[in-house]
């Protein structure tokens, strides 16, 4: 069994789509099928359902899923563990990064990785992309120093640091009737069909939303959800409804299609978190954290 096939297996199971696996690992859409093709054939077993939307994980592909995971993670520690031993790093510091697609891309974290990845010649930083959910487990077991993510963090046996902050602003075609406006209300928002992240993709912005969106009676109506930022502005330019996204993403961005509006209500942010397991820290990770604190403010929200 090779390990990239279960790499592509792990990204078709998150995509449930071959076509937008395909994409995210850049190779076309038929060697993809034939690994996973051989995979089925040794393992015995049938792991995707192809349907009308997409692909579905079999019952055995629930069970690949967990133990392809783990494999992958001890597979990538056990090459940092001799890539330490060949570079002599007295220290490694272990990054999880959980929210990519919907946008933790971050000016203040790009500052923050870069510095810490050349500040010293003995420290290994290893940073590595997970789900939520996975973040949180490899966090708990050792297998990642800190996690950072964005959106609502609820862990109550995990220190969590604010880091930073960005209010929300909405997202609008530019021909809707919001279009001109200054700002909106959530209100203003809640009243059209809603574009939203998959709870599946990135669970911890997916209940910030929540949060946020729930407060309204009657319950928001979803109009469609997407699985990238380059997806949710896709859709709400073609008018399937209206969204959110965080003002430093909004700046990256250039869309003639959409608007940007600020937000009114002063609840409206997303915050961008570091997790870590209680009791005392390494120097480097203390030194990231005081880092993140000097540059972009810091809070400690949740204590175990």
């Amino acid at each position: 069994m090779r390990i990239r096939y279960l790499r592509y297996f792990v990204v078709v199971a998150e995509e449930r789509n071959f076509h937008r696996a395909a994409e995210r690992l850049h190779m076309d859409q038929s060697p993809l099928s034939r690994a996973i093709k051989t995979l089925e054939d040794e393992l015995g077993a049938r792991l995707f359902e192809r349907t009308q939307r997409g692909s579905s994980i079999t019952p055995a592909g629930e069970v690949l899923l967990e133990d392809a995971r783990r494999i992958l993670v001890a597979y990538d520690l056990a090459r940092q563990n001799v890539r330490e031993a060949c570079h002599k790093f007295q220290h490694r510091l272990r990054v999880g990064l959980s929210g990519m697609t919907v946008g933790l891309a971050h000016p203040n974290l790009t500052s923050l990785l870069a510095y810490h990845r050349h500040a010293s010649s003995t420290i290994d930083l290893v940073v590595t992309e997970c789900d939520y959910g996975a973040m949180l487990r490899e966090v708990r077991d050792g297998l990642l120093d800190v996690g950072i993510t964005l959106g609502g963090v609820h862990a109550d046996d995990l220190v969590v640091h604010r880091l930073w902050d960005d209010p929300i602003l909405g997202v609008i075609a530019a021909n809707h009737q919001l279009a001109d406006r200054k700002s909106v209300t959530l209100a203003d928002m809640l009243a059209h069909p809603l574009v939203i992240c998959q709870p599946q993709n990135d669970a911890a912005v997916s209940e910030r939303l929540r949060e946020l969106i729930h407060q309204s009676d009657p319950p928001p109506r979803v109009g469609h959800y997407a699985s990238s930022i380059t997806g949710m502005l896709t859709l709400v330019a073609a008018g399937f409804g209206v969204s959110f996204i965080a003002r430093a993403h909004a700046n990256m961005l250039k869309w003639e299609d959409v608007r940007f509006v600020p937000l009114i209500d002063a609840a409206a942010v997303f915050s961008t978190c570091a997790i870590r397991r209680p009791g005392g820290m390494s120097a480097p990770l203390r030194n990231l954290l005081d880092r993140a604190k000097t540059s972009c403010g810091d809070a400690t929200i949740a204590t175990a």
